[in-house]
Order: C-alpha cells, then sequence, then structure tokens
C-alpha cells in the first residue's frame, strides 16, 4: 500500500471516528455559522468526492459534479459510516497508475477536460477532505462544544509536522 493510499485510510478514519460519536441532530441540524448548511452536508460532498473518483476513473475519468447527492449521508451518521467503509475497502485495493481524464466545469458552465492520473487525484481528495473537516470542526465547536473532535482533525498534516518542530 503506498503512502497516498494510507494517508487517504486515514482521513477516512478520522472521519469514521468522528461519525461514531456525533448525535443525528449535531449531524444534520442547519447551523447558522454554516449559513443553513450542515455537518452531514460537509459529510456527504466529501464523500461523494471520494465515491465519484472510485466509480468513475475505472472508465477513464471523473467528474466531481456528476454526484449523486445521496441525502442519507447528510442525514444519517450510520449510514454514511457504511459509506466510509466502503471507500476504505476501495483504498485497500491496488490504484490504477493509468491516466485518467477529469471534466471540471467552469464560468458560464463551460466544461474543460484536463488530463490527470489517480494518484494526482487522491491528493485531492485528502486535501478537499482535510479543508472540509476543518469547517466541520469549527462549527462543532461552536455548536456542539460537549463532542470531542481530536485535536488534529481538520488540520493538514504539513501544518502538523510543521508544529511538531516549529520553535515554541
Amino acid at each position: 500500500m503506498t503512502l497516498l493510499q494510507r494517508t487517504n485510510l486515514d482521513v477516512l478514519l478520522q472521519l469514521k471516528d468522528l461519525l461514531k460519536i456525533i448525535s443525528p441532530a449535531a449531524y444534520s441540524d442547519p447551523l447558522p455559522l454554516l449559513h443553513g448548511s450542515s455537518v452531514g452536508q460537509h459529510v456527504r460532498h466529501t464523500l461523494e468526492f471520494y465515491q465519484c473518483l472510485f466509480e468513475q476513473a475505472p472508465h477513464g475519468f471523473v467528474d466531481y459534479d456528476a454526484r449523486r447527492r445521496d441525502l442519507r449521508l447528510e442525514n444519517d451518521p450510520a449510514f454514511s459510516i457504511t459509506r466510509v467503509e466502503q471507500l476504505v475497502e476501495a483504498l485497500e485495493k491496488t490504484i490504477p497508475t493509468t491516466q485518467i481524464i477529469l471534466k471540471a466545469s467552469f464560468l458560464e458552465n463551460d466544461t474543460e477536460e484536463i488530463q490527470t492520473t489517480w494518484a494526482r487525484e487522491l491528493v485531492y481528495m485528502a486535501e478537499h477532505a482535510i479543508h472540509h473537516f476543518a469547517i466541520i470542526k469549527i462549527a462543532l465547536r461552536e455548536q456542539f462544544p460537549e463532542i470531542a473532535v481530536p485535536i488534529h482533525f481538520g488540520v493538514a498534516y504539513s501544518t502538523i509536522k510543521y508544529r511538531e518542530v516549529a520553535p515554541a
């Protein structure tokens, strides 16, 4: 297993740990701090990006705009745990080294096709997830301070590394 796979596994397992302790209300309630979105909506968004990669890339492309937007992922932490477990299984398999096409939408709905690789998209997956975890962490600390969010949840690996060696 590559370092990139292990990194994404760690990211998904961090999410699974949070999903085990969050209440359905804390998970799905619209939060003013998030402009009416919920923690669950950020989780759904993150998991569906992973799902797009693993479902579409074997066909030679990935289009993150073509997500299913499964509302069970944003309303049911237990259902989301099941999806995390499925993604963990997919990550534990050998990741192809083939190139794929990223279909990306831009201004005025113009679509660009960009050559990429599985590895590059897995880098994006980890960074994208951590970004959303940071938002989730802020919301939970503000709205649900009783939830013990791990200190490194939503913190980039490079930041963790920097903090470990930076002079106090």
